[in-house]
């Protein structure tokens, strides 16, 4: 009889809530540290309200990882409500955030079998490849098939945006090699992507409007000639844009798969609003 197996990830995904339910995919939240409140990530702030407080708000939030008792809590019930023999844990990029250090601590507390994936990843891309693990497992793969075919997902993707302003990022610590682009931030539209776990610099360009359309560019190259078959438009409170910046896409890549949603409020604390972006997937 195959191992039964449940999937776990973290709120930086981008699932909506309806989607990871109707997957059967259990999502640890992070945390939202705002003067003297505390939020977890999805739960208790929605991303509207988020973005309309920080375009105004004087303090800027901080972001804590997912608890480690979080993470021992949400193992447990997602074990025993899939009645599972093992779980598997996919989380964001432990460049970006110490969530993966908390689901090492945690797996090391519970009495059953967690296997552990660093992404690399985050938002879309993240999502997309626990997406695809819950494909395999809904199709009776093993674990070890299962785990592969997230990790051979993870490195299929990638994470491209722009932002309004590079603020967000060089208070987080998360601008990499980006923080180049610092002394000239009021002068460009900085085109920024994930790589490696990193956030890095791809180009400069004038314009919001050429950004929109080198984001698509770079995505293709990304790809290497890959057929690009899911897209995602992301955005910091800027949906109209990301509306069109997605059917630029469609009509570009025709994927078999596309959405459109807020960036998270745990990642917008990092990008800003007026954070626009792109995640794509493509073929092996």
């Amino acid at each position: 009889m195959a191992k039964r197996i449940a999937l776990v990830t973290d709120s930086t995904c981008n699932l909506p809530a309806d989607m990871a339910a109707e997957r059967r995919i259990y999502t640890a939240p992070l945390y939202i540290l705002w003067d003297d409140d505390s939020f977890r990530d999805g739960i208790d702030l929605s991303a509207n309200a988020f973005y309309k407080r920080l375009a105004t708000s004087k303090t800027l939030p901080k972001t804590s990882q997912v608890a480690v008792q979080d993470f021992v809590d949400l193992f447990e019930k997602a074990r025993d409500a899939e009645q599972a023999d093992e779980v598997i844990c996919a989380v964001i990029s432990s460049e970006l955030s110490g969530t993966y250090a908390s689901a090492v601590q945690a797996a090391a507390q519970v009495d059953f079998p967690v296997r552990l994936i660093d992404t690399l990843q985050t938002s879309w891309a993240l999502g997309f490849p626990v997406a695809a693990g819950a494909d395999a497992r809904d199709a009776g793969a093993d674990p070890d098939s299962i785990e592969q075919v997230i990790r051979s997902a993870m490195v299929r993707q990638r994470l491209i945006f722009t932002i309004d302003s590079l603020e967000y990022l060089h208070k987080g610590g998360r601008i990499g090699n980006a923080r180049l682009l610092l002394g000239s931030a009021l002068h460009i539209k900085p085109i920024l992507e994930l790589d490696n776990g990193i956030v890095s610099s791809a180009e400069n360009v004038r314009t919001r409007k050429r950004a929109v359309e080198q984001m698509l560019t770079v995505a293709a190259q990304r790809a290497g000639g890959g057929a690009i078959r899911r897209v995602a438009a992301i955005h910091g409170d800027a949906e109209d844009e990301a509306q069109r910046l997605l059917e630029r896409a469609k009509a570009r890549f025709q994927p078999e798969e596309s959405y459109v949603s807020f960036i998270t409020p745990v990642l917008g604390v990092h990008v800003g609003p007026g954070a626009l972006g792109v995640v794509v997937e493509w073929e092996k």
